[in-house]
């Protein structure tokens, strides 16, 4: 019998089985309780290569591992979490992306959002009539800013620097400037006012082709139905219908 015996083999099998848990062996105590030399061991250990045997630990499961106590006493999420209370805003990072608590909205908010067109065509000449309004604000400013006298200048920001002598410094802006800044803003303006103007007329063509499209479909009815007379339509007017659809 070799050297070692079923020692070496048991004392191998232990060194494998907790290597797998992720278990750190001693090597010296490990030869100890075999009966065998600590020598003896390491130089099996190495020419058998044992590391080479020890199976790859299982893959983790995404979550809580088996055992794991992490939320025990806490709700999470998918289950019967109450959440956060009615109102809380812990997400909110930009006014035009939160949540709206309608309970929460005051009585002129609640009438504005009451009044704010839904169907396509009020919204677009409700928000026309708003671009309008800011049109002739802007160019009203910029009159004002061109009858102004020359070298005039204007407050823009005003900063207090505290330290050992206070300071405040000031910033101004020309009339020139600030023209310059208006009518740059009239631009956007006057670009939307003319996108809306074109999906207006979009809306007034297809209205337009639906209603004849209604009026033919009617013809070909009554037609059908072998009517006689066809009121308010003479054999023409069909056929300028007719006409007029091919177009």
């Amino acid at each position: 019998m070799p050297k070692g015996g079923g020692k070496i083999d048991a004392a191998r099998a232990e060194y494998i089985e907790r290597r797998a848990k992720g278990e750190k062996v001693n090597l010296r105590e490990l030869a100890e309780r075999a009966g065998l030399s600590y020598s003896y061991v390491r130089n099996r250990k190495r020419e058998e290569k044992w590391d080479e045997a020890v199976p790859p630990p299982p893959k983790k499961k995404r979550g809580g591992q088996p055992g794991n106590k992490n939320s025990k006493g806490k709700k999470n999420a998918a289950g019967s979490h109450k959440g956060a209370p009615a109102g809380n805003k812990n997400a909110e990072k930009d006014g035009a992306y939160s949540t709206v608590f309608f309970d929460r909205l005051t009585d002129e908010e609640k009438e504005l959002i009451a009044k704010t067109p839904l169907e396509v065509r009020a919204a677009l000449e409700h928000e026309m009539k708003i671009l309008k309004f800011r049109e002739n604000k802007i160019l009203s400013k910029i009159a004002e800013y061109e009858d102004a006298e020359e070298g005039a200048v204007y407050l823009s920001a005003m900063t207090e620097i505290r330290g050992k002598n206070n300071t405040t410094m000031r910033f101004s802006d020309s009339a020139f400037k600030r023209i310059q800044s208006l009518q740059e803003a009239l631009y956007k303006v006057q670009g939307r006012i003319a996108k809306i103007t074109d999906s207006l007329r979009a809306l007034d063509e297809s209205a337009a082709r639906l209603e004849l499209e209604q009026q033919r479909l009617e013809i070909l009815r009554m037609r059908a139905a072998n009517s006689a007379d066809v009121d308010g339509v003479e054999p023409d007017d069909l056929t300028d219908v007719e006409r007029e659809d091919e177009k």
